[in-house]
């Protein structure tokens, strides 16, 4: 991927930014390729950078004290992410990054990050809007975890974010909706026979 096609996938998703913040968004980044499953942060490391995803898709778990993966983030491209304990409280992640085929990323270093958004007011819009989205997705999946059944939150995932679908693979989404993969497989057995019965 070239600077040109970085540059338009900046632009579409901060339409806000002028051609000085994304020329200094490039030049403060780093590109990166991953392929399928390779390791982007590993759990026990201090990670102080935040990544945007310029295609792809990545995953965030960590291993609960069964020894089991539990996916607690799955970001989609042209959002981003990181270690969230890293970043804020400066501990060792015990969040495993890991990519979902092949992603496109540019890496910021977060403490420069924020240090260069005092100084371009578009750049602190687009930490803020990071942060928001961020937050908003937690939420959002907290509440359907707590509140709704397996298939309303199969229904709820597929509405908000159905590139999920397309991207990644059943086994990360069944993770990541608190339900096991054979769970799932009827979930969407079930919908697809709903849909040609109707």
């Amino acid at each position: 991927m070239d600077k040109k096609q970085i540059a338009n996938i900046l632009q579409e998703t901060y339409p806000f930014l002028n051609a000085g913040d994304i020329g200094q968004l490039i030049n403060m980044s780093t590109y990166q390729v991953f392929k399928n499953k390779e390791i982007i942060s590993p759990a026990g490391s201090i990670n102080q950078q935040v990544f945007f995803i310029l295609s792809g898709m990545v995953r965030g778990y960590f291993i609960n004290q069964k020894g089991e993966e539990k996916n607690i983030f799955l970001r989609p491209e042209h959002t981003i992410s990181g270690p969230p304990d890293s970043l804020f409280n400066h501990q060792p992640s015990k969040y495993t990054f890991e990519s979902i085929l092949e992603s496109h990323l540019l890496i910021f270093q977060y403490p420069a990050f924020q240090e260069t958004s005092l100084q371009f007011p578009n750049i602190n819009r687009v930490n803020m809007v990071a942060m928001q989205e961020n937050i908003q997705t937690l939420v959002v999946r907290v509440e359907s975890l707590i509140d709704k059944q397996p298939e309303e939150r199969y229904e709820e995932l597929l509405n908000r974010s159905p590139q999920f679908f397309q991207t990644a693979f059943n086994k990360h989404i069944a993770n990541y909706l608190g339900i096991t993969p054979n769970s799932l497989s009827r979930i969407i057995k079930r919908k697809k026979e709903n849909s040609s019965n109707s």
